[in-house]
């Protein structure tokens, strides 16, 4: 039986005249909460920022019926959106953002968060794309955790799509995964030995006044503690939902592949592995990626036919293959997002950028 997928995306909101940001009022944001009636409960939620919202997917086993619930949600959004002047672009950071401090969602929970850490929250301008994966229990769920740490760099730069922030060019493929970093718990999650110490380092983590909840362990991997998956963030959101669907099958087979036949202990340290996951951050698909178990550079490439050559059983028993093989052989002709982006700012900056991931958000 094929493992269950789930797919989050959080999108931001602009100005139908002005292209810049668009924080909603509460009516606007119940205008767009009312498309749940249309699609099921929850499918749509508004998000940290004002200017953001979020749509998520059912639980999904068929890449096809995934992508079916993302195209119609996004299209449904688009329509809804453009009523109220606004439309929704699947970017990863904004190309340029005001000078006041960002505009929060009125929620006691954001709240809470904007108080705690302030200079965080004001300029929180980051959108992910998240996959939960079916885990039965919790003891499968940290050998996932476990086996998915040197996985989540590559990851990383396969779904790179964020070069710019405040109207420039970053030099980073992924600056959300820059920004991301800055808060409390980040990055690579720890190896645990097993779920008693896995729930001990939560317990800790949580005890010690540094994050609200525990929906603000920000690892690049999680356990979810809404559903009985693995919650995979390592990606920024996507361009076109048919990109959002290869990741989250190729992910599907990742967690399939390391709870099946992981592959050897990795022997990175902790350091090598949140060096791995910076420099994907800054190269995405172009140039070379740290291996973190061996400590070798080779090109992101061949990093992307190791993933696949690890994973191919999987995709093939969950009938992925061919999907995965096209995705990916567009991605490295074509580039990530972030190329993309940056492609269509040579023709036009902010505007051109925007327009560009507007004609793409249906797709």
């Amino acid at each position: 039986m094929k493992r269950t997928l789930g797919i989050e995306e959080e999108f931001f909101l602009f100005d139908a005249r002005s292209y810049q940001l668009a924080p909603l009022d509460s009516e606007r944001a119940e205008q767009l909460l009312r498309l749940n009636a249309q699609v099921h409960p929850g499918n749509v939620q508004t998000e940290f920022l004002a200017a953001q919202i979020e749509i998520a997917t059912a639980v999904c086993v068929e890449a096809g019926q995934a992508l079916d619930a993302l195209r119609a949600t996004r299209q449904l959004l688009l329509t809804r959106a453009r009523e109220l002047g606004v439309f929704p672009a699947a970017i990863g950071t904004p190309p340029a953002l005001p000078e006041d401090p960002a505009q929060i969602t009125d929620a006691s929970r954001y709240a809470q968060v904007q108080q705690l850490v302030p200079g965080l929250a004001d300029e929180h301008y980051i959108s992910g794309m998240h996959i939960h994966i079916g885990v039965p229990d919790l003891e499968t769920g940290v050998r996932a955790l476990n086996g998915l740490r040197p996985w989540l760099p590559v990851l990383t730069a396969l779904s790179s799509n964020s070069p710019f922030w405040r109207g420039q060019d970053t030099g980073f493929s992924s600056w959300r995964t820059i920004q991301y970093r800055r808060w409390s718990i980040n990055g690579i999650p720890p190896h645990f030995d097993d779920v008693a110490s896995y729930q001990q380092h939560k317990e800790i983590l949580l005890s010690s006044e540094s994050l609200p909840d525990a929906g603000h362990i920000g690892w690049s991997a999680r356990l979810s503690e809404k559903f009985p998956t693995v919650e995979i963030r390592s990606s920024d959101v996507q361009t076109t939902s048919a990109e959002a669907v290869a990741l989250a099958v190729l992910m599907r087979a990742l967690v399939d592949t390391v709870l099946q036949r992981p592959a050897p202990e990795c022997q990175g340290s902790s350091e090598l592995l949140q060096l791995a996951l910076w420099q994907a951050a800054r190269s995405g698909l172009q140039g070379n990626l740290l291996d973190p178990c061996t400590g070798v550079n080779a090109a992101a490439s061949i990093h992307v036919r190791q993933l696949l050559d690890y994973v191919a059983s999987a995709l093939r028993s969950n009938d992925d293959e061919e999907l995965i093989e096209q995705a990916v052989e567009k991605w490295l002709r074509n580039g990530t997002g972030a190329q993309r982006q940056r492609s269509a700012w040579h023709t036009g900056g902010s505007r051109a950028l925007l327009d560009s991931a507007l004609a793409h958000f249906a797709d």
